[in-house]
């Protein structure tokens, strides 16, 4: 069971700040919501904080919710509230994706480093000109025990 930890209220271009981390399991959870319009862009991360690389990258690519630009994790995602969990096993290198409570993608987690969370709009291939994601209810929340 993942406990939490704090609500987060302080956000630095949706790095999760004072987050990072490098053993045990770690959860964020958020609302999104993504317009119509928006594609070509990562909404959520997982950050290796020791180099310039994600291990997770959630994206918007034509109204899909996409496994960086390849595995589809959800249809029809524009213009709906949407619950995103994510959570990272580093000890067992397992990252879960979780929509609106239903699994959607399980993977490895490409090993031990440090990292955090990041949610918001980063453009990346293909990016329209118009990219837009709003957010509330974010938790970072860590397994004890």
């Amino acid at each position: 069971m993942i406990n939490r930890v704090q609500e987060i209220i302080v956000f630095n271009l949706g790095l999760v700040q004072g987050y990072d981390y490098s053993s045990g399991a770690w959860q964020f959870e958020g609302y999104g919501f993504l317009p119509t319009g928006t594609s070509g862009t990562s909404t959520v991360q997982i950050h290796r904080t020791t180099e310039a690389a994600t291990v997770l990258t959630l994206m918007v690519v034509d109204g899909q919710l996409k496994f960086y630009h390849s595995t589809l994790v959800e249809s029809d995602i524009y213009d709906r509230w949407m619950r995103i969990n994510v959570i990272h096993e580093v000890d067992a290198n397992k990252i879960t994706v979780f929509l609106d409570g239903v699994q959607k993608l399980e993977m490895e987690g490409n090993g031990p480093n440090s990292f955090h969370f990041k949610y918001g709009v980063y453009a990346q291939r293909d990016e329209t000109n118009y990219m837009e994601s709003r957010w509330r209810d974010i938790r970072v929340l860590k397994k004890n025990g």
